[in-house]
């Protein structure tokens, strides 16, 4: 037990070192630090301090780790569309089924699907391949994410922008459980580092993707014109929880200590994918032509910065009919630091960070859920069928300044082939 301890504590006095430090890339402010998109916890309105199990507490809370249930995912794939309302209703799905021209379809998509982007930002889709094993109080995980972004000056076509952003993270957890009155009071402590990698592309506008997607070669056409940013962190989470009776756990989650990403922006993408085929000890994929411009290399950081999320859950205990029927609730308070600088001069900032969710399991085979995150409303459903894990959540984000500003509509489905924690 004092090993735990004195590890969590070096975690602890290594990430007070970088809390403070805050500044944005060249040509994209991410925003946030790598965190996939679990369905489960969309579907509860993005809350779940207290109630994340299996892979998600590595991402949502690392002192779950300490109800050491065991979890495996062989793997998890997820899938994120954004806008699907607006992309049904403006025909493309019945374009793609008709296409006949192969020469003006990408025009074509490109075309309507930049017609349905807003001022500000947005997503397009987002995909999530997870491995990870869980049990004892540890925790691995690989995870690859692939996100595409929107930007817009005023909404209109000729001012839209895409962006591509891939992350990939190694993360390893541990937690355990201080028990101080037994099934009265105890506390569980846990703390999750993950190595990140991350890259993304500069801003691309509409004209310039039909251009690279008609060309002779747009794979080359893309390596020796498009800048890309790419670099690595360490972002450690640490959290606890106390255990209550009846079922009640109060929580608390300090996220995205040691943000800080060292990078490099690169003017040719093609020179960042020779660097990482030679670091595999492969061949590069790309030879510069004679009249490429020259590589240009710029190192760069900057730190995300951290967070310190509440939360509250009640797991009531309905004694044998707990079998056929079993409810959890869960309440969030996200970003609390920045929550208190809000509240000086707007009173109703607590809207913009309050996640409720609430979750029923039915016979240990079906999950129903719904939850409201910043006042959106979020549905959900899951399927757990021996070895096999199906989960989807509709719901809404806000990407404005205020609520009302910018709803997106999203649906998350992640596939799961293994055991589900």
């Amino acid at each position: 037990m004092k090993k735990k301890l004195v590890i969590l504590l070096v975690v602890l006095m290594l990430a007070a070192t970088q809390l403070f430090a805050y500044t944005y890339p060249a040509f994209y402010n991410p925003g946030t630090s790598f965190r996939p998109i679990s369905a489960r916890t969309e579907g509860m309105g993005g809350a779940g301090l207290a109630s994340a199990s299996g892979a998600d507490a590595f991402f949502v809370n690392p002192a779950n780790l300490a109800s050491r249930k065991f979890s495996l995912y062989l793997p998890a794939v997820g899938v994120t569309v954004y806008n699907p309302k607006a992309i049904i209703d403006s025909g493309m799905i019945e374009d793609i089924q008709n296409n006949s021209d192969s020469e003006t379809f990408a025009a074509t998509m490109v075309s309507k699907y930049m017609g349905i982007i807003t001022a500000g930002r947005g997503e397009v889709v987002t995909t999530d391949v997870a491995t990870s094993f869980t049990g004892g109080g540890f925790g691995l995980g690989l995870q690859v994410q692939e996100q595409l972004h929107t930007y817009s000056t005023d909404g209109q076509m000729t001012s839209d922008k895409l962006i591509a952003e891939v992350n990939a993270a190694a993360t390893v957890g541990l937690g355990f459980r201080l028990d101080f009155i037994p099934d009265i009071l105890s506390v569980d402590l846990g703390a999750s580092a993950r190595f990140t990698y991350k890259a993304y592309s500069d801003r691309i506008g509409a004209n310039e993707i039909i251009n690279l997607m008609n060309s002779d070669d747009p794979a080359q056409k893309f390596m020796a014109e498009q800048p890309i940013a790419a670099g690595w962190a360490v972002p450690i989470d640490v959290g606890v929880n106390v255990n209550l009776p009846i079922g009640f756990r109060v929580s608390a989650v300090a996220k995205d200590l040691n943000g800080k990403y060292t990078m490099n922006t690169y003017s040719r993408s093609g020179d960042w994918l020779n660097e990482m085929a030679e670091m595999a000890g492969a061949e590069g994929f790309y030879a510069p032509a004679p009249t490429d411009p020259a590589s240009v290399i710029t190192p760069l950081e900057y730190t995300v910065p951290w967070a310190l999320d509440l939360g509250l859950g009640w797991v009531p205990s309905l004694g044998g009919f707990g079998k056929v029927l079993r409810p959890s609730f869960s309440f969030d308070l996200v970003d609390v630091v920045k929550l208190m600088e809000e509240m000086e001069t707007d009173e109703d900032a607590y809207l913009n960070h309050i996640k409720l969710g609430a979750e029923v399991k039915l016979l240990s085979m079906v999950d129903v859920r719904a939850g409201l995150n910043k006042g959106y409303i979020s549905l959900g459903v899951g399927v757990d069928l021996l070895v096999i894990h199906v989960d989807a959540a509709y719901y809404w984000r806000e990407f404005g300044a205020e609520i009302g500003d910018k709803p997106i509509d999203a649906l998350t489905v992640r596939f799961n082939l293994g055991v589900d924690g």
